[in-house]
């Protein structure tokens, strides 16, 4: 698991082609939850700000903004259920400008809550859950035991780890917000891409099968 210390700013500038999987890679649909969520989220911050989000990256501080206002309107997410529901739908949105902006696909696996729908990357091996990342930004605060980290394999996510420590640490309060999710984000996938490249060889997709089984010994006590 792999997240941005606190405490500075990073510029975004990687290059990412190794994971883009090629110009005609078809972005495709959203399973219809996530896209209602995301669509409701539209509809919500269009309510609040008089604008309509258009799942661009620049979008996202547009975002951010929205949850700023919550505290103070009558309706907050001060209940466990409005909160989850505000969270299931930014988390969704903020999945979807990902999913457009690079190769990745959702997986809903059956019987589980939104916290656990995870964005899985098809030609670098990378995921994370929109949702979780939601809680963090809308709290404010670390959750969910690491639900909400970027999750890769060894040994790339100790260097990954690494390369992270070494970027100056960010405030508070942009950790805590999706724009600076969005860009630790990028500058991993620059990585990957990066290490691709690096090695000479094209860009595979990557199984769904092998994101099932690294979830399924994560999972696995001991």
């Amino acid at each position: 698991m792999v997240g941005r210390r606190k405490g500075g700013e990073a510029a975004v500038g990687a290059p990412v082609e190794a994971c883009d999987g090629g110009p005609d890679e078809a972005i495709g649909e959203a399973p219809a939850e996530v896209a209602d969520l995301a669509a409701a989220c539209v509809r919500a911050v269009h309510r609040a700000l008089g604008v309509e989000l258009d799942y661009d990256p620049d979008s996202i501080p547009l975002l951010d903004h929205y949850l700023t206002l919550l505290p103070d309107r009558p309706r907050a997410p001060t209940r466990e259920p409005v909160r989850g529901l505000v969270a299931a739908m930014t988390g969704a949105y903020f999945g979807e400008v990902v999913r457009r902006l690079f190769p990745a696909r959702w997986t809903l696996e059956p019987g589980r809550e939104a916290l656990d729908w995870r964005l899985e990357f098809r030609y670098c091996f990378l995921a994370f859950s929109p949702v979780a990342v939601a809680w963090e930004v809308l709290l404010r605060r670390d959750a969910l035991e690491g639900a909400a980290a970027y999750f890769l394999e060894e040994p790339t996510r100790g260097q990954v780890a690494e390369r992270l420590d070494r970027l100056p640490r960010v405030t508070i309060d942009d950790y805590y917000t999706f724009a600076q999710r969005l860009e630790t984000l990028v500058l991993t996938v620059g990585w990957l891409s990066e290490r691709v490249q690096q090695s000479g060889r094209s860009p595979r997709p990557i199984e769904p099968r092998r994101y099932a089984e690294f979830f399924r010994k994560l999972r696995t006590p001991g």
